[in-house]
């Protein structure tokens, strides 16, 4: 099967470019960059859309780039974070550097906490951010991006295709546990916005009780606003509805269940509340294309 890149123009027209390695698996994409000489940095220099998150990590030197129409210079040790954009480097020669771009498909096939996927969006909504790193955290995180180039060039069983997926989840997790503590981040766009405190509050109500409670009026009455105005917020700050959250935090419980836990599908489908398996069945899938008995078997 052939996988489609997170990064086209890179993966297809300097793939053999000396300095660049290419590495793609279905929802997620890296590239190193190093020593790139001039003539060919010159052939990065034209804008291409990346429809995903998007990380830069710099080990060394300096880079300069746009996205969302706003230039950046990004130094040693530095991180930069972002959500799709179109993107466009200008300077990259005798740098060293790793790209690395994920779909919110990937995380979600990848199980990754709702909480987490929460706050990550909530954090890139509408901006983008630069962080910092000591020497010693450079070269911690540096490992994952090694171990990934060196041990999984070539060709690709299933079992070790499963194995770079899980090294991804890894370089996502330490690296957004870095740019997400506050005493390392420095946003570029500054204060932090009403509909942001909103949406962390929801999140946190949702973890307390998405188990229980499933309309939108439940938590905006815990908000003390109205359930329109909680829907607006929402949705304009995320580009999600608050029932997608909803959905995206039960559907996670489901999925973990199923997978990790001797529960049967009958007992989880009391403990999350639904009035019978039948109905937990229908929402399961509903959200996921797959029914519960179709997800444990995959």
């Amino acid at each position: 099967m052939v996988t489609q890149s997170l990064f086209p123009y890179y993966a297809e027209s300097l793939r053999e470019v000396s300095g660049i390695e290419v590495l793609d698996i279905d929802g997620a994409a890296m590239m190193h960059f190093n020593n790139v000489g001039t003539e060919q940095a010159h052939e990065l220099k034209y804008p291409h859309r990346i429809d995903a998150l998007i990380m830069l990590f710099c080990v060394r030197g300096e880079i300069s780039f746009s996205s969302h129409m706003n230039d950046y210079t990004l130094k040693e040790n530095q991180f930069f974070f972002s959500s799709a954009s179109v993107f466009q480097f200008y300077s990259i020669a005798n740098s060293e550097f790793y790209a690395v771009a994920f779909t919110s498909d990937f995380l979600s096939s990848m199980n990754f906490d709702v909480r987490f996927v929460a706050q990550l969006e909530a954090h890139l909504r509408g901006r983008a951010t630069i962080s910092t790193v000591t020497d010693d955290e450079k070269e911690k995180i540096s490992r994952f991006f090694t171990t990934i180039y060196k041990g999984y060039s070539g060709e690709r069983s299933e079992y070790m295709e499963l194995s770079i997926r899980h090294i991804f989840c890894s370089i996502i997790y330490r690296i957004s546990d870095a740019i997400l503590e506050e005493k390392m981040t420095m946003s570029c766009s500054g204060v932090k916005e009403r509909s942001s405190e909103y949406f962390e509050r929801l999140m946190g109500l949702l973890s307390e009780h998405y188990r229980e409670q499933r309309n939108v009026e439940f938590y905006a009455e815990k908000m003390h606003i109205s359930a329109k105005h909680l829907s607006r917020v929402i949705r304009n700050f995320t580009g999600k509805s608050v029932h997608q959250w909803i959905d995206e935090f039960v559907a996670l419980e489901i999925k973990n269940l199923l997978k990790y836990s001797n529960m049967s599908i009958q007992q989880i489908s009391y403990s999350l509340n639904f009035p019978n398996p039948s109905f937990m069945g229908q929402y399961f899938k509903r959200i996921t294309g797959m029914t519960p008995g179709e997800y444990k078997k995959s």
